[in-house]
């Protein structure tokens, strides 16, 4: 059968500007040849609010309710000049220059990614299938896990009032540096730093990569005398008797020979005493 090129493009949704932060949230697909155009975006906010803690749901659903009013807009104004059925041929190169229009970058709320190319038999089962591979699984990364622990941090620090003394900063030399979500600081020097981290991944392989890179990071760090004492990490782990769990004790080893403070994720009261006790040591 024929395989029709569709171009195709990420629609991003970036509350904060300041960021830089985004969620992919829809996908726009055209295929000429085919006569093709497509668009599906996220309905379920939920995971946008879990996402960025500070947003109104409200924001979220009203920009999409504009948004999809501008496709649908735009779908039917394609389809009348450049995708007319009742014509012997489509035209090509008007298509794609639409397109190319409606996707090009933008400073919105509601952005687009660069464009992507793909051959597809079916154009509309494809739209279906990077809708699912880009937006519905980008909510089960472990950046979005991560996200949420990083959510339920903040949260345990407001209800603590400590979270004005942490703020997001970079740590490190001109060389190497590393961001970091939670770090107090005092004279412009960090005193202490509290990292998230997934690690209940059900692969040992991607556990051991993941938290390998944090491990690496550290320990550069620490080479470079730029990390303070007192760094904690709040983890999630996997169920134990499992290779997952031999592999997260290996990288919560590794840490704990960096001289980073393991905790669980959910012993709140141990996170708390860390970022409120500055004598605190385990």
């Amino acid at each position: 059968m024929k395989k029709f090129a569709c171009q195709y493009a990420l629609l991003r949704f970036r509350p904060f500007v300041e960021t830089g932060e985004f969620a992919n949230v829809g996908i726009v697909l055209i295929a000429p040849e085919a006569r093709f155009f497509g668009f599906r975006i996220l309905k379920r906010y939920g995971r946008i609010t879990q996402f960025f803690h500070q947003l109104d749901r409200q924001v979220y659903l009203d920009g999409r309710q504009l948004f999809k009013e501008e496709l649908d807009r735009f779908a039917k104004e394609l389809r009348s000049l450049a995708l007319d059925g009742r014509k012997a041929e489509p035209n090509l190169s008007l298509a794609r220059n639409l397109f190319a229009e409606m996707v090009r970058p933008r400073e919105a709320m509601m952005q687009f990614a660069e464009q992507r190319l793909v051959l597809a038999q079916d154009p509309k089962a494809k739209l279906l299938q990077l809708f699912d591979h880009y937006v519905e699984r980008n909510f089960v990364t472990k950046e979005y896990q991560e996200r949420l622990l990083e959510n339920n941090v903040r949260k345990l620090l407001l209800r603590a009032k400590v979270m004005e003394k942490y703020q997001r900063e970079k740590i490190g030399t001109e060389d190497f540096a590393v961001n970091f979500p939670f770090v107090s600081m005092v004279d412009g020097e960090a005193q202490r730093v509290i990292k998230p981290l997934y690690l209940a991944q059900g692969d040992s392989t991607k556990i051991l990569t993941h938290g390998g890179q944090w491990v690496d990071k550290i320990r550069r760090l620490r080479n470079r005398n730029a990390l303070p004492p007192n760094v904690l990490f709040p983890v999630t782990e996997p169920a134990e008797n499992t290779k997952s769990y031999r592999a997260f004790q290996e990288i919560r080893n590794d840490l704990l020979a960096a001289d980073v403070q393991v905790v669980a994720a959910e012993d709140e009261a141990r996170i708390l005493r860390f970022a409120t006790d500055h004598d605190y040591r385990h």
